[in-house]
Order: structure tokens, then C-alpha cells, then sequence
């Protein structure tokens, strides 16, 4: 969505003004650490944003996890005790049940095609009840994070009768728990913090994260084998509450949706680079063994069924439409 338009959906839509203010302080809390890409590039928006508004627009930015773990981020943004934060799409199903979409398992060809659907109308009337129910609008619907991978303990996985019996950590989250299942394995729930002690310990044969997740936790070190299902896409967003945003002059918003979408673009580049970096070295430890070549389109078909499950939680119009985008989308 072109930046005119998003600011006409954002505000005119939502029935909001942009008077010029006085000079504002957002806070932004969100969950990644020193380290991250992430965390470096939220700080760098903050210094961008400061900068073209002349002080006028401070962004105070709280990592880490110090004002609540992301679903509590979520609530405060709702709330207005909170102006900004970068969560998932599946944790912002919490308040619209469809956002969780956008990480359908074997849902996806390649990036392109997600970030094309994702930035399309498929989406609008999901943002448009995030706006009117609960004051949240996006500074940008695209984060990239990563595609989703299985490791496990010393199954080598190729297909999906190869994961029969095994117990998988998931997160407690109903795609995740409805996928593990369709290929005959037990969803386990595990806090993400207490993973590798999980696997190190054998209470579950998996798990599954992206490159960047298995790498910096250390995951490969007692999982000797990693499956290159990249069977779920993982996109966080950029959230601000909806009065936050409208307190803001015309063109103080259309800087912080600028920067907003020139750190998407650099993250997305610095990601990318990253999984396929981490993945090399990976390799080069001799810890783990990479299957390159799963059989997706067996693991798509498991999945199918789990989907008409998914439908009464997501909307029966809101998963056709967004099956129909795909097809536009592969059509062109």
C-alpha cells in the first residue's frame, strides 16, 4: 500500500485529524535484545525520526521485554499506555483471529509472493478491525523474520510419516499446534525460554524457529538434525496506537511512516543475509545434518485438512480471500 493511501486508510478512515502538535515522546517497547537486527534498527528509527522532525518526534525505545513480553505489548498499545511496538502477525491474532494468516503453514511459494499478499487488500479488512476495535494501525505490515524450520534430536525428517509419534515444541498457539498434528506428531507447549533445556534434555524430540532463532539460541548444538521445511513464514509488523499517530502533524506522520518502511526494507535485506550466513555456519560446525530437499508438497497435503480447522477461527471469507490473492498474485 502506497504511503498516501495508508495515510488516508490510517486516519481519514478512522476518522482521525492531523493537527500540528507540540513536540511528543513515543514509547516503543518491544521484545528483541542487544544483538539483534532488530533491536539496532528500532534504535535507528528513533534517531531517524528525531532528527527529520527536528526533536520534535522523540522515540523512547524500551527492548527487551521491559515493559511486558509481546502479547502484553499488544494490550498496551490498545490501551494507549503504550504508543509502539513490533509484534508478530500470530501474536496480533490475540485481538484479530485472521491475522494469523499470514504464517499458514506451506501457505507460501517464496518471499515475494508473501510480502505482495501481505501489503494487498487480502489484508485491509483485517487492519481495518484493528483500527476500529482496538486503535491499532500499522507504521508498516512488513518485518520480515524468517521462514520456519524443524530440527529434532536424530529423526532424519524427509517427509511427513517420518515425524509419526514424535513430541515437537510448539508455541500455545492453535496453527502451530493443528500443524504438528496433521503430520503425526505430538504438540508440545514449552515457554520459549525453557527450550533448549528441553531439548538438551530430551523432554521433546523438536522444535521448530527460524535460521537466525536456532542459531543465536544454540539450538543445533543438541538437535543433530535440521529439515529445511520452511514451512511457516514468521513477518512482525510495526504497530502504533491509533490517537498516538493522529497527535502527530501531517508530516510528522508521514516521516515516521517513511523511516517505519526504510528499516523494513533494511531489515529485510540484513535478515535475509543472515539465514543464509547462520545456516552456512550451521553446517560448518558438524553438529547438525541439513536435509535440503524435503518433500514440501507431501507436507503441504497433510496439511490441507488441518485448514478447514483453521477456517472457523480465522473466517471462512477472510481465508478464500486470501487463497484468492495467492492465486491473483501466481497469475501475474
Amino acid at each position: 500500500m502506497k504511503l498516501a493511501h495508508l495515510l488516508a486508510a490510517v486516519l481519514v478512515a478512522g476518522g482521525l485529524s492531523a493537527a500540528p502538535t507540540a513536540a511528543q515522546t513515543l514509547r516503543f517497547g518491544h521484545a528483541n535484545s542487544p544483538g539483534e537486527i532488530a533491536h539496532d534498527l528500532f534504535n535507528e528509527l528513533a534517531e531517524r525520526v528525531s532528527r527529520r522532525t527536528n526533536g520534535a518526534v522523540t522515540i523512547r525505545v524500551f527492548p527487551s521485554e521491559q515493559l511486558g513480553k509481546e502479547a502484553d505489548l499488544v494490550q498496551q498499545i490498545k490501551s494507549g499506555a503504550l504508543d509502539i511496538s513490533a509484534p508478530s502477525m500470530p501474536v496480533m491474532s490475540s485481538l484479530v483471529p485472521a491475522m494469523e494468516m499470514a504464517s499458514g503453514p506451506f501457505l507460501w511459494r517464496d518471499w515475494k509472493e508473501a510480502e505482495a499478499v501481505i501489503r494487498g487488500g487480502a489484508f485491509d479488512p483485517l487492519y481495518d478491525e484493528l483500527r476500529d476495535k482496538h486503535n491499532i494501525v500499522p507504521l508498516t505490515r512488513i518485518f520480515y523474520w524468517g521462514w520456519r524450520n524443524f530440527t529434532f534430536t536424530d529423526r532424519e525428517v524427509r517427509k511427513p510419516e517420518d515425524m509419526a509419534g514424535l513430541k515437537i515444541r510448539v508455541p500455545e498457539s492453535p496453527i502451530w499446534v493443528e500443524m504438528v498434528r496433521a503430520f503425526g506428531a505430538a504438540p508440545t507447549p514449552i515457554p520459549f525460554g525453557e527450550v533448549y533445556t528441553a531439548l538438551q534434555q530430551k523432554t521433546v524430540d523438536g522444535q521448530e524457529n527460524p535460521i537466525p532463532t536456532i542459531y543465536s539460541r544454540k539450538f543445533y548444538e543438541v538437535q543433530g538434525v535440521l529439515t529445511m521445511s520452511r514451512h511457516m513464514l514468521q513477518n512482525n509488523t510495526i504497530m502504533i496506537n491509533k490517537n498516538s499517530l493522529a497527535r502527530l502533524s501531517a508530516e510528522n506522520q508521514k516521516i515516521l511512516l517513511e523511516e517505519a518502511a526504510a528499516v523494513s526494507a533494511k531489515n529485510t535485506e540484513l535478515q535475509q543475509g543472515r539465514e543464509a550466513s547462520m545456516l552456512e555456519e550451521i553446517r560448518k560446525s558438524g553438529r547438525t545434518k541439513v536435509i535440503d530437499d524435503p518433500d514440501r508438497a507431501a507436507f503441504q497435503a497433510k496439511m490441507e485438512p488441518a485448514y478447514s480447522r483453521l477456517e472457523a477461527r480465522w473466517g471462512a471469507e477472510n481465508l478464500k480471500r486470501l487463497r484468492e490473492a495467492i492465486a491473483k498474485t501466481r497469475g501475474s
